[in-house]
């Protein structure tokens, strides 16, 4: 009751969303804004930096950063850099540990390159599309880590508790099959968060090639089938055929994208310009159609996507990590955690609307 309360004040704060002819409005309003504030997106500035390349070159080829060597590369004995001589051939408990030659080359010529920029004056930049983390425990983001563990853990009780709903307490003993229509698409949607914000604490733990795709090439899935899923349930698609074609050409454009990420180029840019139009598409559609459809739970929607859209901010308009520990991307993380929690309530609070409304229809 008071977080209802409180989404009221703020909305009730804008004169003219008062009405409920204007209620559509307002918040078309506020997306199209959030929209238009998205700006191009440059390349990391410490990839391209001279100083920085040559250090990482150089301690590629001999396994030290400056005065920093690190004693498990086994630089070969002709000089060669070869990537398989060097980081293929690591021990797995190396591996684990965090510590092998190209993660260690990039963090510490980083750190050097960094202090170099600090002396004149400079800010930090990012590199590899990150800000200059501190290492803590080995994990590189421990702070993003630890709130992508809680989102996971958010998804998993949602999903537990939708499961249950589902099977136990709306499906009479003479019912075989549940009489929501989206039950298998979010279940879909389950397994695909949890499988995203997994792979998000493992990259933000552990910043390497094959951590870094499956991160971002399992973020582009989940917003994919989450914009499939805006579309079927606010035009309440049900018949499976037209579900196909109504998910085809999305699918082959998330897919697409995918592939481009993982065997072309990883463009952070372009990547995040695509992730911000899904993400607003979206949140733009399951407002419109909690107005229109007067849904009796639609504040949870609504909630979700105001703080959703503000907390989008935080991805775009980044900033530097406070002693290198926390930043804009971390408190994203956060603020999208009491945001799963009133998500999933929605989609069991819809459950039970729908299942009473086609228990109402068959009487």
């Amino acid at each position: 009751m008071g977080t209802k309360m409180n989404v009221e004040s703020i909305y009730y704060l804008i004169p003219s969303c008062q009405s409920n002819e204007m209620a559509d409005r307002c918040w078309i309003t506020f997306l199209v804004v959030l929209f238009c504030l998205v700006r191009a997106f440059d390349a990391s500035a410490g990839d391209a930096d001279p100083l920085y390349r040559t250090c990482f070159g150089q301690c590629k080829s001999t396994g030290c950063a400056g005065e920093t060597c690190f004693p498990h590369c086994k630089t070969p004995s002709n000089g060669s850099s070869s990537d398989d001589n060097l980081y293929l051939k690591e021990p797995l408990y190396l591996w684990l540990k965090h510590a092998n030659c190209l993660s260690d080359c990039q963090y510490h010529c980083m750190l050097q390159r960094e202090k170099e920029r600090a002396t004149h004056g400079f800010g930090p930049v990012k590199y590899h599309g990150k800000w200059p983390f501190k290492r803590v425990f080995g994990l590189q983001e421990p702070v993003s880590v630890a709130f992508s563990a809680l989102n996971l853990a958010m998804h998993l009780h949602g999903w537990l508790s939708f499961f249950t709903l589902i099977y136990y307490k709306l499906r009479s003993k003479a019912e075989e099959t549940t009489c929501y229509n989206y039950t298998t698409l979010w279940h879909i949607y389950a397994f695909l968060s949890i499988n995203s914000w997994l792979w998000s604490a493992v990259f933000h733990s552990r910043d390497m090639d094959l951590t870094e795709k499956l991160d971002y090439s399992s973020a582009v899935a989940l917003l994919g089938f989450s914009l499939i899923l805006s579309v079927l349930r606010s035009f309440s698609v049900k018949n499976e055929a037209t579900r196909v074609l109504v998910a085809a050409p999305l699918l082959a454009f998330t897919v697409t994208h995918i592939l481009y990420l993982n065997n072309y180029q990883m463009d952070y840019g372009w990547n995040m310009k695509v992730c911000v139009v899904i993400a607003v598409s979206q949140l733009l559609i399951w407002a419109i159609w909690a107005g229109i459809s007067r849904h009796p739970f639609r504040w949870k929607l609504w909630t979700v996507v105001f703080g959703g859209g503000f907390s989008m901010l935080l991805e775009i308009y980044d900033f530097p990590p406070y002693q290198g520990l926390v930043d804009a991307h971390a408190l994203w993380h956060a603020t999208t955690i009491p945001l799963t929690y009133i998500w999933w309530s929605f989609i069991k609070d819809d459950a039970k609307f729908g299942t009473s409304n086609l228990s109402k229809k068959v009487k």
